[in-house]
């Protein structure tokens, strides 16, 4: 790597918007706002339109296809002019809408649309709560996904006081749930009486029904006496675990209109209500599945607060992230529209499940859903996701991991390609409640430009180069590295699939972390093969060894699939190779090796 590639990828890493901006981001020849007859700009005092605006409007036929509410992504820009913190938006999300005004500092309004919310004169012209019923009366709403308007400062577009919206709780507000379970009673049993806790608490009319897929005699006798205890139905089904009809079979003997499907992992704290918040949510006309954020146990670690569409397939957003801070624009504090919700703590009205034909049975476990939520959205609904609520679930307790059994992995993949087949119509533009500006492989909501991990090789198809024999160089210099990683990986976040992973971080002492490349001698089954390595973003490194230079990419990763080797044995030793050209061309480099 020269010192210019490494000073450009260490720019983009600390400033990726900036770098958004210089490659990612449309240019147009700006022109004056001249806003038609018919419509009306409504913007903050200190939000200043793009230039590119107008023709973007023009562009995209806002005016003369008969949009009624338009409006577009943002960005900050400080006094120096430069431009920061970019909020890039959803499509028309009615739900988040009601919870904060999300369409932002620039919204331009039909005036027949503004002109039927004045006349029922409960909220200022002008004021976000004005704006916010202009956008759920809104018929033909647009969503211009480029930052087209400029704030002098963070605007968090809350309502004011006393204009927040509220559900009505719907008169037949009795919930019917639908717990999956096989031998673990004990876990079942707590997540029974923190349900029928809520439910007493809340006045809520709940009757619940657990399905057994085939317990032991013993846990069936347990299940028994909790079912006695707490009141449930119990119905043992000696049969393979297909998630969706055992699911199906739990509708079909319930009687109360709303369906709560729950994983028996569940737990719910105490003092906490959520029964009654789901079902006002779900009642809602436009309303189809509503999920809650969940945590992992501890209660500090956020396990789902929405499903987005990535470049890997569905994917629980902020994952693992900490709960305690809060992320773009409060996802994980909002009510938000998402593209699904995990079935782990999902509800429906029941006529609406009866609508898509409830769960799809050819999706055995993974996408089940995803593809009930798709069906909803299909048939018009937005499904909903309450996180500013949460539950703990103490997930892969009762299920391992699929990402652990390749079997189990291969279905996975089948169930994703089927699925996204199924919606192709849906989601060939990618996740329309998830911007495409955003990243499409971290779980985070970054800006959507090239991470360490998108520049790693990926090796397909016939081995490497021939092995080289290098020895450390004769005045001493040292190389220091590490191995993190070395195995088998089934799938990654940039949609590669069955690979060998090896990862960690090389430099030679003395010398800048970037002016060695990498490579992997990889030696098995009696053939040596040789794979460069890219490098990748180490914050530890530069921390650790504070008087070397330019460590910040002196990771390194390299992945290889599987059909690289011709004697794959499983039992692969390792070298970590540092190369450099010399003054006159010649390839000089350093050889570590590593013996699993």
């Amino acid at each position: 790597m020269t010192k210019e590639e490494y000073k450009i990828i260490s720019e983009e890493y600390a400033d990726p918007y900036k770098s958004w901006i210089r490659e990612k981001e449309i240019r147009r020849e700006p022109e004056e706002l001249l806003i038609p007859e018919g419509y009306s700009l409504f913007s903050d005092s200190d939000c200043v339109a793009d230039g590119g605006l107008m023709p973007a409007l023009r562009e995209y036929g806002a005016f003369e296809k008969g949009f009624d509410f338009i409006y577009t992504d943002e960005d900050e820009r400080d006094s120096d002019g430069r431009r920061h913190d970019p909020y890039f938006k959803p499509d028309y999300s009615p739900d988040t809408l009601r919870s904060f005004y999300y369409p932002g500092g620039l919204t331009i309004v039909a005036d027949s649309l503004a002109e039927k919310v004045s006349a029922e004169g409960k909220y200022e012209r002008g004021s976000l709560g004005f704006l916010r019923e202009c956008g759920l009366k809104a018929e033909k709403p647009l969503h211009i996904p480029e930052v087209l308007c400029h704030t002098a400062g963070h605007r968090d577009y809350d309502y004011a006081e006393g204009e927040m919206l509220s559900r009505e709780t719907p008169e037949d507000a009795g919930v019917s749930t639908v717990i999956l379970s096989k031998d673990h009673p004990d876990i079942l049993k707590t997540c029974v009486e923190g349900l029928m806790r809520a439910s007493a608490a809340e006045g809520i009319r709940t009757e619940c029904i657990v399905i057994d897929n085939g317990s032991s005699e013993d846990n069936t006798d347990k299940y028994r006496e909790l079912a006695e205890s707490f009141k449930f139905t119990y119905v043992r089904e000696e049969r393979e675990f297909i998630y969706s009809a055992l699911c199906n079979r739990g509708a079909e003997l319930t009687h109360f209109p709303f369906l709560l499907f729950l994983n028996d992992d569940i737990e719910v704290p105490e003092n906490t209500a959520f029964l009654l918040p789901m079902i006002r949510e779900a009642a809602g006309e436009s309303t189809g599945a509503v999920g809650l954020k969940l945590l992992y146990p501890g209660g500090k670690k956020i396990q789902h607060c929405g499903i987005t569409l990535l470049r890997s397939g569905a994917s629980h957003k902020l994952a693992g992230y900490d709960d305690e801070k809060t992320y773009y624009r409060s996802v994980n504090r909002r009510k938000i529209n998402v593209l699904a919700v995990t079935g782990a703590a999902l509800m429906v009205e029941r006529r609406k499940f009866e609508e898509v034909r409830g769960f799809d049975e050819s999706f055995a476990v993974a996408y089940t859903d995803m593809d009930l939520c798709c069906g909803l959205i299909k048939k018009g609904y937005y499904n909903v996701c309450l996180n500013d609520i949460s539950l703990i679930h103490h997930e892969s307790l009762s299920r391992q991991s699929d990402k652990l059994d390749r079997e189990k992995n291969l279905r996975l993949k089948d169930e994703r390609e089927r699925c996204l087949k199924k919606y192709e119509d849906l989601l060939k533009d990618g996740d329309p409640w998830y911007s495409r500006n955003l990243t499409d492989t971290g779980l985070d909501y970054s800006v959507n430009m090239p991470s360490s991990e998108d520049r790693v090789p990926f090796y397909r198809n016939g081995p490497g180069g021939r092995g080289y024999r290098f020895k450390n160089d004769p005045k001493g210099k040292k190389v220091l590295w590490s191995l993190d990683f070395f195995g088998k990986r089934f799938s990654d976040a940039q949609g590669n699939e069955d690979f060998l992973e090896i990862s960690g971080w090389a430099f030679v002492k003395g010398e800048p972390g970037f002016l060695y490349d990498v490579s992997v001698l990889i030696e098995d089954g009696g053939r040596e093969y040789l794979f460069k390595a890219g490098r990748t973003v180490r914050e530890d490194v530069p921390e650790v060894f504070p008087g070397e230079k330019d460590l910040l990419l002196s990771g390194f990763s390299v992945k290889i699939s599987s059909d690289c080797f011709e004697n794959d044995t499983g039992k692969e030793n390792v070298a970590i190779v540092l190369t450099k050209k010399g003054i006159f061309g010649k390839i000089k480099g350093y050889i570590k090796k590593y013996e699993p």
